[in-house]
């Protein structure tokens, strides 16, 4: 819960800055073991309208960046929409680690599914939920 309140506060922050334009989500994604924390339980996204990147925000992004952090439209067709970012850290051997992310969205009931895939490494993490407009 705690978490979700950390997130939701750093979202309202985001809200503050997006265009009129742009439409926002806010998505919920299952809490796997299996996933060892590396899917957030909440997500932000915004997104403008016809634009080719959006700003994405959770609470591993703000632990580990402290800010959103750009996200790249990777396909928008009438049916979904996925979107994909970078999220740079260390690990617990103080060595660079890269997080590969990708969220994507279906435009008919906006039910959503998350993969994370720590770069250099065999496995992934993944996720479903789903997300509601906030605005736009």
């Amino acid at each position: 819960m705690r978490f979700s309140v950390c997130v939701l506060a750093g979202f309202g922050l985001f809200l503050g800055s997006v265009a009129a334009e742009a439409a926002v989500f806010e998505c919920k994604l299952e809490q796997l073991g299996a996933n060892m924390g590396w899917v957030p339980p909440v997500v932000a996204l915004t997104h403008p309208e016809g634009e080719q990147t959006a700003q994405v925000s959770d609470g591993i992004i703000l632990a580990i960046v402290g800010k959103p952090v750009e996200a790249k439209v990777e396909t928008d067709n009438a049916k979904r929409t996925t979107y994909s970012w970078v999220v740079m850290g260390r690990d617990s051997e103080a060595q660079n680690a890269k997080m590969i992310y990708r969220l994507t969205v279906m435009k008919a009931d906006l039910s959503a599914r998350m993969k994370m895939i720590p770069a250099g490494y065999a496995n992934n993490f993944d996720a479903g939920g789903q997300c509601r407009k906030v605005k736009g």
